[in-house]
């Protein structure tokens, strides 16, 4: 697969801002033969307006190397957080755990200790992959009752297929999401999210000014998904992870 340019990413910035090129062009003070040369990589961003650019958050770094968010970070709250790391700070990184995924019966099945989940099928890692109205089984896993908070119900378990993750979450991973259909709670986590073009797993980016939510990939050969103002009714959050579980 082909890295994305910095051009690919540009349009990614101009989708995210809502606005036509035209109208991106006239924000910035560029022509709009200089905004096509941008986007077709045939020439470099001009450092004027990269400091525009930058003057409205958007994280340069990631522009030229599509390493890190499309934003740039609050770098004052990033201190903040720093100090506050050894008390308030959470790992947003799924467990992983070994799972025991073998045939279960009456006599190994002990329901007040573990429960039985089929791995109702794949979830994309990339490209979305296409919603069905059924979904079939691929196997089933065996999870003990003290790694879920809450109702057993709540949860739903996949298999990634896809490298879009890596190397946080590696192709043919277990995940196991726990319904919540909360924007808010999912923000800053790893999340599966149904869009027009399926369901896919990302992590969740919320910005408030700009009424948007980023679905960043960890690998950085994928693209980020910039979800505008109509989020709300172009797509669905299915829940967020709970746990990852990977075979050896």
């Amino acid at each position: 697969m082909n890295k994305p340019t910095i051009g690919q990413r540009l349009s990614l910035v101009i989708k995210a801002m809502r606005l036509k090129d035209y109208q991106f062009a006239n924000k910035y003070g560029i022509s709009r033969s200089s905004l096509s040369r941008y986007k077709l990589n045939e020439r470099y961003p001009d450092p004027e307006f990269l400091e525009a650019l930058s003057k409205d958050k958007i994280n340069l770094h990631w522009l030229f190397t599509g390493s890190g968010s499309m934003y740039a970070k609050d770098e004052f709250q990033e201190l903040v957080q720093s100090i506050q790391a050894p008390t308030n700070q959470t790992n947003t990184n799924p467990t992983i755990i070994s799972p025991i995924l073998h045939p279960i019966t009456d006599q190994d099945f002990d329901p007040s200790r573990s429960i039985t989940f089929p791995i109702v099928g794949e979830i994309a890692a990339g490209p979305p992959i296409e919603i069905r109205d059924e979904w079939s089984q691929i196997g089933q896993i065996q999870l003990p009752l003290s790694f879920l908070l809450g109702s057993p119900k709540q949860y739903t378990v996949f298999q990634v297929n896809g490298q879009s993750m890596e190397p946080v979450i590696q192709h043919q991973d277990i995940v196991v999401i726990k319904s919540d259909q909360s924007w808010e709670n999912a923000d800053g986590k790893i999340a599966v999210v149904r869009t027009d073009d399926g369901l896919t797993i990302k992590k969740v980016q919320i910005d408030h000014n700009r009424q948007q939510i980023v679905l960043q990939p960890f690998n950085i050969d994928y693209p980020v998904l910039v979800l505008d103002s109509d989020w709300n009714y172009g797509a669905f959050l299915i829940g967020t992870i709970a746990l990852q579980l990977r075979f050896f």
